[in-house]
């Protein structure tokens, strides 16, 4: 047998030596696809991380205002993150990891840190171990949402979500001037025992309260943020009891309340 005849013998199906299968050819377009369409949640992902960096760095520079944006923005990417993971078809768990890490930084560290320098430092100690308790808070809240034991975790959270009980902290920044410090370190203190608790937080999830309330409540944060007073705190977190009510009371309806968390 000749060298040639050898060399032929041994050729992959295609036919030229050397070369990867068509198959293999044709699947090269579509793998690279399939790594964009996880790039672009895991962006949001990732500003949201930075926003939060910013968010503490405009802190400490005493920029509270600026620093609540910053915070704020990391918030709507992270409302961003999951749902275009979901439309593009490219959730990962890698996605989901990097997202819960991003929530401790913007989430749980960062309005720690601005809530303690804008308002808490005035208390000494105390101002110290409540900022460091939310922080703490937040990180067993993030590692039990994790962990996914809730029997309705497709309709509810157990447990007030992070960027909520962050959103009340900045709530407290706005309007610092307003409040006394043993009183924000209260409402502190309050955000970081619901973030820990079993209270059943409406999800806005297929099945559940209808995903345009949250919205709702987001525009009644903003209306306070843009105008901020009793009133206008009073009605957003007024909305925000409502909609937990609500959503005890579909949930009764239902016959879900005795299902075990």
């Amino acid at each position: 047998m000749s060298v040639s005849e050898d060399v032929a013998g041994r050729a992959p199906a295609s036919g030229l030596a050397g070369l990867p299968p068509p198959s293999l050819i044709a699947e090269e377009p579509r793998r690279r696809a399939a790594g964009w369409r996880h790039v672009v949640p895991n962006a949001f992902t990732l500003a949201n991380i930075t926003l939060g960096f910013l968010g503490m760095l405009a802190a400490a520079d005493g920029r509270f205002s600026r620093a609540v944006a910053f915070l704020f923005a990391g918030a709507l990417c992270d409302l961003a993150d999951g749902r275009i993971a979901r439309l593009l078809g490219a959730t990962s768990n890698f996605g989901k990891e990097l997202d819960s890490l991003s929530d401790m930084v913007s989430f749980g560290i960062a309005p720690a840190v601005l809530i303690y320098l804008a308002v808490l430092t005035r208390l000494g100690t105390a101002g110290l171990i409540v900022a460091a308790f939310f922080a703490l808070a937040g990180a067993v809240r993030l590692a039990r949402y994790n962990l996914g034991t809730n029997q309705l975790s497709h309709l509810v959270f157990e447990g007030l979500p992070i960027p909520i009980a962050a959103g009340y902290v900045w709530s407290f920044v706005i309007v610092r001037d307003m409040l006394p410090g043993w009183l924000v370190g209260t409402g502190v203190m309050l955000a970081a025992i619901l973030m820990v608790s079993k209270v059943k937080i409406p999800s806005f999830r297929r099945g559940g309260l209808p995903v345009a309330l949250m919205f709702v409540g987001l525009g009644a944060f903003v209306v306070f943020w843009a105008r901020p007073s009793a009133l206008t705190w009073h009605v957003w977190n007024g909305f925000n009891v409502a909609m937990v009510l609500l959503n005890y009371v579909v949930l009764y309806r239902r016959g879900l309340l005795r299902a075990r968390s």
